[in-house]
């Protein structure tokens, strides 16, 4: 005769195992579902130099997680880490920078640790990550994840697998290169202007271009001017212009995409008769050139007189000039007529021709 107490118990018993089974078997299917998925959307897909981009990673699908390893693969040399920070579902992140060189070249791969502490864990989807990173070059850059762990509340592993694969960024350019220096115009003969400047080092110096006004410079790109040069050279010539009429020159440098430098500008009127002193303060050690342009054939006198109007030296006397000759080069090596060097100072150069133009061009001596 079976004692009920012990029948009670033994069913209890039963009970309990089948229960248990059951509760085995969820777990097991609770835990053999699909891992999670992640996607990796970015907040621009343009970015500029010094901008701050934001890489959004976040769990599509899977089962209760308790962190997630993430190694995340970008072009260091356009992109440096800045920060990381959890969406609301997480609590208590740590975010760990390993800094590994891999077999690309300088690409950098990252760490992202998300700890949750004992006992805690969330269920995807709904995890978000926001990795902040700024941009210091330009160019393309790509983001992508060259592995990914879950661990469970249980503390099991497993891989995840990565609904976005990668990630581009195309970098807006938006800095441009430098400016030109040393802009100087001269004139070149009867309606000429010679111009001459240096161009920047920058990577992405791709050419200059100059405009041309007659009633102002010219601020911006599309203001009412004339582009007459535009290319990679040091030297133009503008001819075919009006003499006795101020022109206004804007030089901009430019880059691929193309950015424009700031404006550099000039004006320089033409002359049908002109002179120039080159270089302009000159040392008597090394001496000056003198060329000097007539429209017409004639015959010149060529003096240097001093600041206060007393003669230094007659140069040239009854010398033969040929029209619009870009040729002929006088000089001067800095002496008077008694061949002693003159003092620093301001001197000017006058000279006459037959028909009686006169131009007069200063000078600056400096030892």
């Amino acid at each position: 005769m079976s004692c009920r107490p012990c029948s009670t118990k033994n069913a209890l018993k039963s009970i309990g195992l089948q229960w248990g089974l059951i509760l085995s078997s969820c777990s097991v299917l609770l835990w053999a579902q699909t891992p999670p998925h992640v996607t990796i959307a970015l907040s621009s897909q343009t970015v500029a130099v010094t901008d701050t981009i934001k890489v959004d990673v976040g769990i599509a699908q899977g089962d209760s997680i308790k962190s997630v390893l993430l190694l995340l693969n970008y072009d260091e040399s356009r992109y440096r880490y800045l920060s990381g920070t959890p969406g609301s579902l997480l609590r208590e992140p740590t975010f760990y920078d390993i800094h590994i060189q891999n077999n690309q070249g300088d690409s950098l791969l990252y760490l992202v640790g998300v700890c949750l502490g004992a006992g805690r864990y969330v269920s995807a989807p709904g995890i978000l990550f926001e990795l902040q990173f700024i941009a210091y070059d330009t160019g393309s850059a790509l983001f992508h994840f060259d592995s990914l762990k879950f661990i469970t509340p249980n503390l099991n592993y497993f891989d995840g697998t990565a609904d976005s694969a990668l990630s581009y960024v195309y970098p807006r350019d938006l800095f441009p290169p430098a400016a030109v220096t040393n802009f100087r115009a001269r004139e070149a003969g009867s309606g000429q202007l010679s111009f001459t400047w240096t161009n920047p080092l920058d990577n992405d110096f791709m050419g200059v271009k100059i405009w041309r006004s007659t009633i102002g410079f010219q601020d911006t790109l599309n203001a009412q001017a004339t582009l007459v040069y535009n290319g990679t050279g040091t030297t133009f010539s503008d001819v075919d212009l009006k003499n006795g009429t101020i022109y206004y020159y804007t030089a901009r440098t430019y880059d691929e995409i193309p950015n424009y430098s700031r404006p550099v500008y000039l004006k320089a009127e033409p002359k049908a008769t002109y002179a120039y002193f080159y270089p302009n303060p000159f040392s008597p050690l090394s001496g000056a050139t003198i060329k000097t342009i007539f429209p017409y054939d004639t015959e010149i006198d060529l003096a240097i007189y001093d600041a206060v109007g007393n003669l230094v030296i007659q140069l040239y006397k009854n010398q033969p000039v040929m029209a619009n000759d870009p040729t002929l080069v006088l000089s001067w090596d800095g002496r008077n007529g008694k061949g002693e060097m003159v003092a620093n100072g301001v001197y000017y150069c006058i000279i006459k021709s037959l028909k009686g133009d006169k131009i007069v061009e200063k000078v600056a001596v400096v030892r």
